[in-house]
């Protein structure tokens, strides 16, 4: 299968050179929604004893749920190796691989939930539902975050005027210049909530349900298997 242009995107914005700003640059960003974010997805699998943590980067939600769930085994995927060593220096204590999220390298039915955050835009979220569906065991949950492009108008306007601003701090924060400059256009043609709600109603798992948050800037799906 090609690479999704997002993929592409994915490679060419994380890199050695920001690696270890990651944690300050997007906790900055969003202005610390982010970390609201990431306990509303932990939230969802609290009681889970085998989470995957896909696209974990650094390591942040891989961290969060750990402390949500401190007697649940939680293991960390991403596309960067150079993020990935981030989240080993960080901690030790969490299985990490560096691999994809459309060839996942686990058996059938290996863990209680699977969670991904800032990851559906970036993917063929068709084979990456399917990949997420193959790990999950039977009552299994999935949670899906990323950024939306606002509805409301008006936050549309604030929105767009606030990622001209990035691209005016890109030229100062220079290793961050291809996110900035891109990102908002990535956000823009994304359709991942209405694909990934479309493939998971189709394949019949139950409770599908999407919650939108600040002001419709970034949404969370969770469904659970059958």
């Amino acid at each position: 299968m090609p690479l999704h242009k997002g993929n592409l995107s994915a490679l060419k914005f994380f890199t050695a050179e920001n690696a270890n700003s990651y944690d300050r640059l997007v906790n900055a960003a969003t202005f610390g929604q982010d970390n609201v974010w990431k306990k509303q997805i932990a939230n969802n699998v609290k009681k889970s004893k085998i989470i995957l943590d896909l696209g974990c980067g650094t390591g942040i939600l891989s961290t969060t749920l750990q402390k949500v769930n401190n007697l649940g085994v939680v293991y960390g995927l991403d596309l960067k190796f150079e993020y990935l060593q981030v989240a080993l220096a960080k901690r030790n204590d969490i299985p990490l691989l560096n691999a994809t999220a459309e060839a996942l390298p686990f058996k059938d039915e290996a863990f209680d939930s699977v969670v991904a955050s800032y990851v559906p835009k970036y993917t063929h979220v068709d084979k990456m539902i399917d990949e997420c569906l193959r790990v999950l065991k039977k009552k299994g949950i999935l949670v899906l975050h990323d950024f939306t492009y606002p509805a409301i108008r008006v936050i549309r306007m604030i929105w767009k005027s606030y990622f001209v601003l990035l691209k005016l701090i890109s030229n100062i924060v220079r290793s961050w210049k291809d996110v900035f400059i891109e990102l908002d256009y990535l956000i823009e043609e994304s359709r991942w909530v209405i694909e990934c709600m479309n493939i998971l109603n189709a394949k019949g798992m139950e409770s599908v349900n999407c919650t939108h948050h600040t002001l419709g800037t970034a949404a969370i799906v969770v469904a659970h298997k059958k």
